[in-house]
């Protein structure tokens, strides 16, 4: 939770009157910021077929912020910022910093970039919610070093872009800020929810979608990439996908406690991943009415709300 330390002057009944304040009503944020790809920039949403040119235009169409969990405004998703307004309808969101096709480690706007923006907005967010790192995974080209030259990233390469945007948030935040960091999403589900949802429907066809417009080849495609199978490459990314995941748990929990002492303003740094056994954004196994139809990649509208639910479950400053 928030810091919610209320320095007394040690008179008795000020005391008394401070315990009987809300902690859930202290801890909410005034403004919250989201840092992100094309998950929390709804992107191809409500997409349904792929199959004609005509079911393409959806596709096309690429970024759907009104369907983002985070705070898309469509009446079809009850986004984490719809949530809030249900508590306090002045609490803001702003998801400017985010964009598809962004990395957590790669890219030109991955976490560091996408902090920096954050802390230099006009009015400086006091919760920030992180929901990256599919791309990281599904921009590479094998899992093992030795068969290509662009790998899954190591532990230690995903560590430290953890912590240079931890560093950036933690420093530029208001104080008694929050920074609620996500898991990252089990794209190693998607071949498999994809290849479910296109026997639901003779104009779904995930799989020539996949191949023809590159979409996530490392975990989508059924043949061998750079020598290594699909079963081969999908164990591996699960291995590095919950690898990536205790990683950030052990990051935010270093961050929060100030263990690392990186942290000295208190800044609030948590995440939503508490191991394998435990409903999270990394834990959630997609299916095939969680993705759309257009690319048979992304979230739909039901699984944005699923996302958004995740993420308000864990939340911190509710």
């Amino acid at each position: 939770m928030k810091n919610k330390t209320l320095y007394m002057i040690g008179l008795g009944p000020i005391l008394a009157l401070a315990m009987t304040f809300s902690s859930s009503a202290l801890a909410l944020p005034s403004k919250a910021s989201a840092a992100g790809d094309s998950i929390t920039m709804g992107f191809a949403a409500d997409c349904r077929y792929n199959r004609y040119f005509w079911d393409l235009f959806c596709l096309i169409g690429g970024d759907q912020p009104e369907h983002s969990w985070f705070d898309g405004w469509s009446s079809r998703v009850n986004s984490v910022h719809d949530k809030y307004k249900q508590i306090d309808s002045s609490i803001s969101a702003n998801k400017s910093a985010a964009a598809s096709g962004s990395e957590l480690r790669g890219g030109s706007n991955n976490l560091a970039t996408q902090a920096a923006n954050i802390v230099a907005q006009t009015t400086t967010p006091d919760h920030v919610e992180v929901v990256l790192g599919g791309n990281d995974i599904c921009n590479r080209d094998c899992t093992d070093g030795s068969n290509c030259s662009n790998p899954l990233y190591s532990e230690s390469q995903w560590r430290s872009s953890v912590q240079s945007g931890l560093n950036t948030l933690v420093q530029g935040l208001p104080l008694g800020s929050t920074v609620y960091f996500a898991g990252v999403p089990r794209v190693q589900d998607l071949r498999a929810a994809g290849v479910a949802k296109q026997a639901t429907s003779s104009r779904i066809r995930c799989e020539n979608i996949w191949s023809s417009f590159n979409v996530c080849n490392v975990a989508t495609s059924g043949g061998s990439m750079s020598g290594e199978s699909s079963a081969q490459r999908l164990a591996a990314i699960e291995i590095a996908q919950q690898r990536y995941n205790e990683i950030i748990a052990e990051e935010t929990a270093a961050y929060n406690t100030n263990s690392n002492g990186q942290n000295s303003r208190g800044i609030e740094v948590v995440t939503d991943y508490a191991g394998e056994n435990v409903a999270s954004t990394g834990t959630f196994e997609f299916g095939k009415d969680d993705i759309d139809g257009g690319d048979c990649f992304h979230p739909s509208v039901l699984g944005q709300n699923k996302v958004a639910n995740l993420m308000w479950g864990a939340n911190p400053d509710k």
